[in-house]
């Protein structure tokens, strides 16, 4: 007997080391991060003297694994551990991850996750929530005109069917990502049959610790401040004729609460509504303003 429960517990401790060899270890803390030079060496050990063994584009996206007190970010590249210089990198405060509205797949709309502040995550995923809601209202409006419209006029829908085929999408993109400011661009899209259809662009721009909502008014607190930047802007369309309308002038350029605009690491984007600056052919084009302008 004494044998039998020794050797079964030989065999346990066996198990036990072979299960746990099998168990991979628990990740330590990880960032996400960009790259925020135009061309990143990327090196074998966390020295500059060490061999270069590739390089990174601006933009790329990359998970750090830990971050040297000597200013190197441990990264994989090519599926080996290699390091990059940390003061090139931008993190990522947010996780930022897609989802579909009542599982429609034409409402995309962003929810974030990841932030210290629970209380600010909740803000900033209420106030993303609102929007695809009332996105959602437009969305329903628009079928049941489209309804409606079949109904009214079989006829006129039978010889031309494209101007009863309505549609409306909402999309998103992160455009400004760091450990304090979160920028996202939402693009409501409907067509009504036609030519083409229209969009209408609106910006989020979050504080993550607090959660707060910045408005272009916030960033440009002080008609001195609007004054500059209109006539930054201006100049700007002035010098590039072909993407916009040749008549615009500082007093055009409309600088208000709702204005949609991002970030980026020197300034802003200040981003304009179709036709209101530019023909229907230049999308929603936007201007870069840097911070020295308005500060």
């Amino acid at each position: 007997m004494k044998k039998i429960v020794k050797w079964t517990l030989v065999m346990a401790l066996l198990m036990g080391v072979f299960l746990s060899s099998q168990v991979p270890a628990q990740a330590a803390t990880t960032y996400h991060a960009s790259v925020n030079a135009d061309v990143l060496n990327v090196r074998e050990k966390a020295s500059t003297k060490s061999k270069k063994v590739g390089t990174l584009k601006k933009g790329t996206k990359v998970t750090v694994y830990s971050k040297t007190k000597s200013g190197w970010s441990e990264i994989r590249y090519k599926k080996k551990k290699a390091y990059v210089s940390t003061k090139y990198l931008r993190f990522e405060g947010a996780k930022v991850t897609s989802h579909k509205y009542k599982n429609i797949s034409a409402l995309k709309y962003p929810q974030v996750s990841g932030l210290k502040s629970k209380t600010a995550q909740q803000k900033i995923n209420s106030q993303l929530t609102n929007y695809i809601k009332k996105s959602h209202g437009s969305y329903l409006s628009l079928i049941q005109d489209e309804k409606d419209l079949k109904k009214e006029e079989p006829e006129i829908c039978r010889e031309y069917p494209y101007s009863c085929e309505f549609e409306h999408q909402t999309s998103y993109k992160v455009k400004y990502n760091s450990t304090k400011t979160l920028s996202i661009l939402l693009d409501e899209y409907q067509y009504w049959g036609g030519a083409h259809g229209g969009n209408y662009v609106t910006s989020y721009n979050f504080n993550l610790g607090t959660g707060q909502p910045i408005k272009l008014t916030n960033v440009l607190n002080t008609s001195a401040k609007r004054a500059k930047v209109q006539k930054y802007v201006a100049n700007y369309i002035k010098k590039h004729p072909t993407v916009f309308f040749s008549d615009i002038t500082a007093k055009d350029i409309e600088i208000k609460a709702d204005t949609p605009f991002y970030y980026y690491d020197s300034g802003i984007y200040i981003v304009f509504q179709i036709y209101s600056v530019a023909p229907y052919s230049s999308g929603n084009p936007a201007v870069k303003v840097p911070s020295s302008v308005y500060k």
